[in-house]
């Protein structure tokens, strides 16, 4: 394994877990089986660089204020982000529930904007996030709405394909998908966002847990996120 994808993964895992704000080497190289001396290696290397800070009496490892820096420059280079981020806020600002924005790279999805509930019982979404198209809501609008050739080469991976492809084409009609997770017990609703082409660019969601789903609300959720992605469609 190449050192930038051990430092890869020492990062992710540290992202991954928000609300584990110290680290442990030893802690870190349980979890991802590597030799403690390399993982003291590289913490120190991210160090100096600044993308984790260590504390000076406890010895314990966080993730640094460097990332905030090349965060807000890759967000400034992502122009749907930067165009659709207050559709996200809006739809929060509406639900209360866990709201996020994806976009499509390549066969993939991947969260560039989120913000997550506040709710004890909530659905947390990290950016960066990554899915393969058709793998969730998110995803399977995008997916919908894109041209046939990619949708066969996507759909190719599903148990039943009928059954897709039916869901995909009503979606594309119906504007909006509305998806239960069984894994989180939650169900995810998702729009799709356009460029002035007519291009779909991103993805608009809300999380909500089933505890908090009742029809009326759903019903609600999906004429505001028609609306608001509506609204964001084709902007620049």
């Amino acid at each position: 394994m190449q050192v930038v994808e051990k430092i890869s993964e020492i990062l992710q895992l540290m992202v991954a877990n928000p609300n584990k704000k110290l680290w442990r080497a030893t802690e870190i190289s349980n979890e991802l089986n590597m030799n403690i001396s390399t993982i003291h290696r590289l913490l120190q290397a991210l160090r100096k660089t600044g993308f984790v800070n260590q504390d000076s009496t406890s010895k314990l490892y966080s993730l640094g204020i460097n990332l905030i820096y090349y965060a807000e420059i890759v967000r400034e280079m992502n122009l749907p982000g930067m165009i659709v981020y207050p559709a996200v806020q809006q739809l929060f600002d509406y639900t209360g529930e866990t709201t996020f924005l994806t976009i499509k790279e390549g066969d993939t999805c991947v969260v560039i904007e989120r913000i997550n509930s506040h709710h004890d019982l909530r659905i947390v979404k990290q950016i960066g996030d990554t899915k393969v198209l058709g793998a969730g809501a998110c995803g399977k609008i995008i997916l919908a709405n894109l041209p046939e050739e990619i949708k066969r080469r996507i759909i190719c991976y599903c148990e039943d394909q009928e059954a897709c492809n039916i869901a995909l084409d009503k979606a594309k009609i119906d504007g909006y998908m509305v998806e239960y997770v069984k894994d989180i017990d939650s169900t995810i609703i998702s729009a799709p966002i356009f460029s002035e082409q007519r291009n779909v660019i991103a993805s608009l969601s809300v999380a909500i847990p089933q505890s908090r789903v009742d029809e009326g609300k759903i019903n609600d959720i999906i004429l505001k996120i028609k609306e608001i992605s509506s609204d964001f469609s084709g902007k620049r």
